[in-house]
């Protein structure tokens, strides 16, 4: 009873923490929003966007309260802050467990492997919270829930670290799109947001439900939900026909496999099950899409290596992989040459890249190697620095508007277009320089660290003499080429017919922007560290 009161101890604590934050930010402690100030004879009043000086009336009238209310001036990114804290406390609990054991429950299992990857989660989730700060100010955004939906997103995350059953498969995942579901159609003013809501929701449910059913055909043949003990039975039943499971009797295992395997490359949004990812992406907030974008996808594909890779295999070996592997890199390359909005041509991006990262999974026998875990590190790294560069304060000049003879501008939140990078490297040469470092590292060139992302993974699969894979994947790299140089090109060589520029950034989040830019540059060139982690992860694995 002791050690399954250890082993859940960073959970409960996780659970008791977002009990507290919740109370706090609906309690009786939510109620300063706005900050007053009394000095002298002088009553001010300072909330979040502005500042109102009241006359001697209103000052009068005001004088008579007992005392001064303070309070945060934003309550959200308040909260926010606490949020971090907390994912960084999970950092300190998780790196400090030693235990490894079969969680009470039997549904859950946690070893070195998860460890280590549930310490990254929580770091990461930490500073993409971290990032979303100032833009939360900015944007003017006063939902509290966005925080309390946002931990409980990341609780389904971190359970699927350990998730050894289908059952747990199911609910960690459904925790996850119920969170995502509210955080699209949060911004409820745009029909963009509330298309891209009612978009997730329908089609996770649809292929939740695909899911549950393969769940039940499985456990119907089986009386099993244990993934383990599936893929005993599932190398007895191969070994004792000599025959692939196309050929076996037991349909309906098959048939099971297939629905879980589809529910699990929806989620990673490889084609043709992407037709969520370009809507999501543009309608739901920056800071949502950041998160939805890497987080899920890391799990995913950690999931399936981990527990699921080895019963795929012996139903259907890596030839429906491939499949999708194909796919994606067709409508991951040649999609985002028609786009224009920056949103959707990184979403069709990531379909392409998750077609690169499913490469060591499309044959039988594959391990999670370490080279995988490189590209992948390498991938949120960079997409980490392009949408913190997207929730970074844009102004439009009025222009050709009523406003002509003034230098009114307009806020974005972000750059919305390719075409709004126009000669940024006049405006912030900076900025154009991370912009230029994200992109190629995307596109996996020379001097940048995704470089050796992308031929870690070719490499491999040359000294496997899978020259036909390698060559439709150089092909496929070939053709992004020309919109990720086309970012390059606007913002370095085309001339603005209207001027827009980035705002102010608070200066902590603009030095970890430049931080990951640097590392994407040095690392190349001493890249021992993170060869030997991920090498210790693929081993953990």
């Amino acid at each position: 009873m002791t050690l399954d009161i250890i082993v859940w101890a960073p959970e409960a604590f996780f659970l008791v923490l977002l009990l507290l934050l919740i109370w706090y930010g609906s309690g009786p402690l939510d109620s300063p929003v706005s900050e007053k100030v009394y000095i002298a004879q002088l009553s001010i009043a300072q909330d979040s966007s502005h500042m109102l000086i009241f006359s001697k009336k209103q000052a009068a009238s005001l004088s008579t309260l007992n005392k001064p209310v303070s309070g945060p001036l934003h309550i959200l990114s308040h909260l926010n802050m606490w949020a971090v804290t907390v994912c960084f406390l999970m950092v300190c609990l998780l790196w400090n467990c030693s235990i490894t054991s079969l969680m009470p429950g039997r549904v859950f299992s946690r070893d070195f492997g998860c460890i280590y990857v549930a310490t990254f989660l929580w770091g990461l989730a930490g500073i993409f919270l971290f990032l979303q700060n100032p833009w939360q100010k900015w944007a003017g955004i006063v939902h509290l829930e966005y925080v309390y939906l946002s931990l409980l997103f990341l609780l389904g995350v971190h359970l699927l670290c350990y998730t050894v059953d289908l059952i747990s498969l199911y609910v960690c995942l459904e925790l996850q799109s119920f969170s995502i579901v509210v955080l699209c159609r949060m911004n409820y003013t745009t029909p963009y947001a509330i298309e891209a809501g009612m978009k997730y929701f329908l089609l996770r449910a649809f292929s939740s439900r695909l899911l549950l059913l393969g769940v039940g055909l499985i456990y119907a043949q089986t009386a099993h939900t244990d993934l383990s003990s599936i893929q005993e039975l599932l190398t007895v039943l191969y070994s004792n026909n000599n025959l692939n499971l196309y050929e076996s009797t037991d349909l309906l295992t098959m048939l099971g496999l297939w629905l879980i395997g589809l529910g699990l490359l929806w989620k990673l949004a490889l084609a043709p099950l992407h037709m969520w990812a370009a809507d999501v992406y543009m309608g739901a907030w920056s800071s949502v899409t950041l998160m939805i974008s890497t987080l899920p996808k890391v799990l995913v594909l950690f999931f399936w290596a981990r527990c699921f890779h080895n019963a795929w295999s012996i139903g259907f070996g890596g030839s429906l992989l491939r499949f999708f592997r194909r796919c994606s890199f067709i409508i991951g390359r040649l999609a985002p040459l028609a786009q224009s909005t920056l949103k959707r041509l990184l979403a069709f991006s990531s379909v392409g890249n998750m077609g690169l990262l499913l490469m060591p999974f499309c044959f039988s026998g594959e391990v999670f190697t370490q080279r995988l875990w490189v590209h992948f590190v390498l991938y949120i790294l960079s997409s980490m620095i392009v949408w913190a560069l997207i929730m970074w304060p844009f102004y439009r000049t009025l222009a050709n508007t009523l406003n002509v003879q003034t230098n009114t501008s307009v806020y974005v939140s972000g750059p919305q277009y390719v075409w709004d990078l126009t000669n940024l490297n006049q405006i912030s040469a900076t900025l154009a320089l991370a912009w230029g470092v994200a992109m190629l590292s995307f596109l996996g060139l020379p001097p940048v660290l995704g470089f050796l992302g992308k031929l870690g993974l070719f490499w491999y699969r040359l000294s496997s003499n899978m020259y036909a894979l390698v060559s439709v994947a150089l092909v496929s790299t070939l053709v992004s080429s020309v919109y990720y140089l086309r970012i390059l090109k606007v913002s370095y060589v085309d001339l603005p017919n209207n001027w827009g520029s980035y705002g102010h950034f608070r200066p902590s989040q603009a030095y970890l922007v430049l931080i990951g830019t640097a590392l994407l540059i040095v690392i190349m060139w001493h890249v021992l560290p993170l060869a030997l982690l991920s090498h210790l992860l693929a081993l953990a694995i």
